[in-house]
Formats: structure tokens, sequence, C-alpha cells
């Protein structure tokens, strides 16, 4: 009989990428507490090399957009879960399209190479587009009433369309997520951003807001993520399918807005609205200089296209399945997270 001490780990082990991002990181330690054995990946571990070593995580450092060494990397890998990703509209194509593409190709060649069972894959709702009907959900099956507007996300649905040809073509058992804003402890992109804009406008009298602000929002709490990806990889009949995922909220941004400065600093302002028709082409001007200067935009035109439509999206589908979040109220789960980056030291308390 073969010693306990050196016995395999029956544990089947997960492959995470993109582990040292914000939900990259987040999905190590639910998967670690779900009780997987685990593979961490990304082109550094950052400030996490500790977690991970807490957690008794293997880290292996990877550049997915490579495809040498992917098949070493997946050696003995079950389940690959998909989150690595460059979520930024300033990211020149050739960088964003290879990470959001490539990479996902190079990946799923070898996935398929190793005999990896499960794939899952997280992608954007940003993929449909943006239909311009006021307040009616958008759902998987629908139809895209315009192209995704701008990189990121025509990088996500390039990326997706890779998946969907390695399930037709070489059986890959993939389920892709579309998951609406992503929010949580120590983001730092995305709506961090605009929480951060918001408490730049702590010692004013009105704050700054694009447009009327009354476009429907859609948030996805960061634990409510990971956990849908740990339940596609227990249900099998979740695999071949496509699922939007986000919170039940229908807040519009000026609410949103208010809801961060009261959580911020203990008071809503008054707005002070700049119209999009004025902000687009100063958006575009600022996104000119910046490439010249090789700096960053002190606004994106993406940005801008991104406010200027309902977010709103179906997650029936997802809920037949008898997932269920943890987090359906964005107001609760906003104000857990603020109050995370106010005692952390990130906000002023």
């Amino acid at each position: 009989m073969t010693d306990q001490a050196t016995s395999p780990d029956p544990r089947p082990c997960v492959l995470v990428t993109g582990a040292a991002g914000f939900t990259g990181h987040h999905m190590v330690m639910q998967a670690a507490r779900a009780g997987l054995r685990l593979r961490a990946t990304d082109v550094s571990s950052r400030h996490y090399g500790a977690l991970f070593d807490a957690l008794g995580v293997e880290f292996v450092v990877a550049d997915l957009t490579r495809r040498e060494g992917l098949d070493r990397l997946l050696e003995g890998v079950d389940a690959v879960f998909h989150v690595a990703g460059i979520h930024d509209y300033s990211t020149p194509d050739e960088v964003i399209f290879a990470v959001n593409v490539k990479a996902v190709e190079n990946l799923c060649d070898a996935a398929v190479v190793a005999g990896v069972g499960r794939f899952i894959h997280l992608s954007s709702v940003g993929v449909y587009g943006y239909d311009w009907r006021s307040g009616i959900p958008v759902g998987e099956d629908a139809e895209k009433l315009t192209p995704p507007l701008n990189n990121y996300n025509v990088s996500k649905w390039e990326g997706e369309k890779v998946v969907h040809r390695y399930q037709r073509e070489k059986g890959l058992r993939a389920t892709i997520f579309r998951p609406a804003a992503i929010y949580g402890p120590r983001s730092e992109y995305g709506l961090f951003n605009a929480f951060r804009e918001i408490e730049s406008s702590r010692g004013k009298r009105r704050m700054l807001i694009a447009g009327k602000g009354d476009r429907i929002e859609a948030f996805l709490h960061v634990d409510d993520m990971c956990r849908a990806v740990l339940f596609a990889f227990e249900h099998d009949e979740t695999i071949g399918e496509v699922y939007n995922i986000s919170d039940d909220s229908r807040m519009t941004t000026a609410e949103f807005f208010q809801l961060v400065a009261r959580e911020l600093f203990g008071a809503e302002k008054p707005f002070l609205r700049v119209p999009m028709g004025l902000l687009l082409p100063i958006a575009a001007i600022s996104q000119r200089l910046a490439k010249w200067r090789k700096t960053r935009p002190a606004l994106e035109v993406g940005t801008l296209h991104y406010l200027s439509c309902d977010r709103c999206w179906d997650t029936s589908k997802l809920a037949a399945t008898g997932f269920k979040l943890i987090h359906p109220s964005a107001e609760e789960g906003l104000r857990e997270t603020l109050a995370w980056y106010r005692e952390n030291g990130w906000f002023r308390p």
C-alpha cells in the first residue's frame, strides 16, 4: 500500500489565469476555499505572492500570448478558469488583441492538447454592442444592434469567438460568462475609477457627471463572479452554454453617483452635468494628445460610449440553472466595498 504522505493528491487540478489581477486573485481565494488543487498563472505575482504561498497555491509565471511553454503549464490540469485579460480602453490594439484574443487561442489549443476536461471563459456583456431600447434587458441570443463600441469589447468578442470555434471543431468543453461591471475590494480599475472620480469632488460644491445621468446601470460583485465559475465547474449541464451575469440593479448613473457620495463623504451633492456632445470631441483630442505624449488620456471616447447606453442584462438563463447571487443588491454590495476602501486607507474615512 502506498504511504498516505506520498499518495497523489486526488483533488482536481484547476489552472486560474490572470491570478494576480483583481478578479483573478479573488478567484484563487474562492477556489482554494472550495478545496480545489490550484495552479495559478500570470506574468508576475505582483503583490499576491504571499497570498498564494499562504493558500498553498502553485504559482507559475507564464505569458499566454506565447504558445511555447503552455503544454507544460497545463500538464496535469483538469480544468481552466480563464480570467486573464486586459480591461483598459486606452491599451494599444496590438497589445489588447494579443492578450484578449491570441492568448485565448493559445490557451484553448493547449487545453485541447492536454485533454483538459473543463474550460470556463470570462467574456463581457459589452460583446453585444449596446441596446438603445431603453430598459429592455438584453439576453444571450439578442441581435447585436451595434458592434462592440471600443477595442476592449471588440477584443472580448473576438476572444469569445475563438472559444466557440474550439468548442465546435475540437470538442472543447467550455462555458462562457458575460459579466457586467465587476466590483469589490482591491479593484484598481473599472468601477474603482468612478469611485476615485467621485472622491475627487469631496471639497467641491458640485460633482461632475457626463450627460444626464439617467442611463440604467448593472453591476456584479466579484464574489458572485467567482461563485458562478465554481458553480459551472460543478454542473456539467453548463457545458456549451453562454450566460449573462449581473446583479439585479436597475439604478441610474445619477443614483449610483449619489450612493457613492453618501458613502465616501456622508452627503449627496448637486451635479455639474456636461453634455455628451461636448465631451466626445474633447475625449477624442485627449486620446490623440496622450498617444503623441505616450501618456494616459484624461478622458476616453470608449468610456463615454459606455456611459451613453443603458446597461440592462437578462440573467434569467443563469437563474434557471439554480445559481443564486449572494449580492443581488448593488446598494448593499457597494456599501460594503466602499467601507473596505475607507477602512484600508484607499479613501479618507
